[in-house]
């Protein structure tokens, strides 16, 4: 394994793999290696509810999280300070676990170094899983770092004093660093929210209520959120990691409440686009089948001028001929809307209503003059 090249280092933004950075960074510049950091963007779940074409743009939401998790990831690169050390930043869409074993392999990683304790700070919780697939399908050895207990993680033990040492400065800027940290991820949620409601008022009668119903429910899990910070911005230094537990608890049931949102307005927008292509549909087999039927008057009436005295007869063709123009004119108009987007066929329908207005008219003045010759 020796000299090491490569190092790749997932980071899911909590603590512990704030540490594992760390220790993957340290070996990297004693190695003289290139350290990729990595981070996943978990996909949104997709449940079959509804449409609205105005919903929310789920694709455009994910490359929102990625842009974000980008700059996440440089703000912690610039916290550690490295100068002389090549780093790389990495960030991939889909399940943690496998993104990082491929990217391990595509980029041929000698080493991956990863934190065995997950962001809510539980005993086994997403991290925790992920570290542990992630160690029986590498392709490369692995390093897991454990975090020490929060009670821990601001003393150091001497030998030769055989006590304790605070390192009360040092704590002090890691807190500060991470109520930051959620501050800056309240303005992107309330951003975010913001852009829903705006869907919301845009959606039809029927369904902005229940759109508004979630966005209130969304503003009410962010303001307990923001009590809770706020909470932990003045607790003292003893009861800080507990409330800390309860503002991760939050901000994940606030994203969770999110995505089943933007969920809930992705379902919406499909089953209406549904029910838009299957209208445009039922319409437009109607429109042919009028035309059939006139098609059909057409050549009953042209039958009838072939029949006609030389006198009328020309006239008769010519009345036959204006009919045959109105009729391709229709089929024009239809094919139009036929090749239209599901959305904008409401526009072209209107001009296959006049064309179709025009030849109604055309035909019955024709029929109305076959009949009293």
């Amino acid at each position: 394994m020796l000299p090491i090249k490569k190092i790749l280092c997932p980071t899911d933004f909590s603590e512990p793999s704030y540490e594992a950075i760390k220790a993957a960074g340290e070996l990297a510049h004693h190695f003289s290696a290139e350290l990729c950091v990595v981070h996943v963007v978990s996909p949104i779940p997709v449940v079959p509810m509804g449409h609205d074409p105005s919903a929310f743009n789920v694709p455009l939401y994910e490359q929102e999280l990625e842009t974000s998790s980008k700059r996440s990831l440089e703000e912690i690169i610039h916290q550690m300070e490295w100068r002389d050390l090549k780093v790389r930043l990495i960030v991939l869409r889909g399940n943690a676990a496998d993104e990082i074993v491929r990217v391990a392999e595509e980029e041929m990683a000698e080493l991956i170094v990863i934190a065995t304790r997950g962001r809510t700070g539980l005993d086994r919780l997403i991290f925790g899983s992920v570290a542990e697939k992630v160690v029986r399908l590498a392709p490369c050895p692995v390093l897991t770092v454990s975090s020490r207990p929060s009670t821990e993680a601001g003393k150091e033990t001497t030998e030769e004093k055989g006590e304790e040492m605070e390192v009360p400065e040092e704590k002090s800027e890691k807190r500060k660093a991470y109520q930051e940290k959620i501050e800056n991820q309240l303005k992107e949620w309330a951003a975010k929210i913001d852009e829903l409601k705006v869907k919301a008022g845009t959606s039809k009668a029927e369904l902005k209520i229940k759109y508004e119903e979630q966005i209130k429910d969304l503003r009410a899990k962010q303001d307990v959120l923001e009590k809770k910070l706020q909470g932990l911005k003045e607790s003292g230094g003893e009861a800080w990691d507990e409330l800390k537990t309860g503002v991760e608890k939050s901000l994940d049931e606030l994203k969770e409440s999110f995505d089943q949102t933007v969920t809930k307005f992705k379902g919406k927008a499909e089953e209406m686009a549904e029910a838009v292509s299957e209208k445009k549909k039922a319409y437009v087999e109607k429109i042919e089948d009028q035309l059939k039927d006139w098609g059909s008057q057409i050549d009953i009436l042209k039958a009838k001028a072939e029949k006609s005295k030389a006198e009328v007869k020309i006239k008769y063709l010519e009345q036959i001929q204006e009919l045959k123009r109105k009729q391709e004119t229709v089929k024009q108009k239809l094919h139009e809307l036929r090749e239209s987007g599901d959305e904008a066929w409401g526009d072209f329908k209107e001009g296959v209503e006049d064309a179709l207005g025009e030849m109604k008219k055309a035909l019955k003045r024709a029929v109305s003059r076959f009949k009293k010759s």
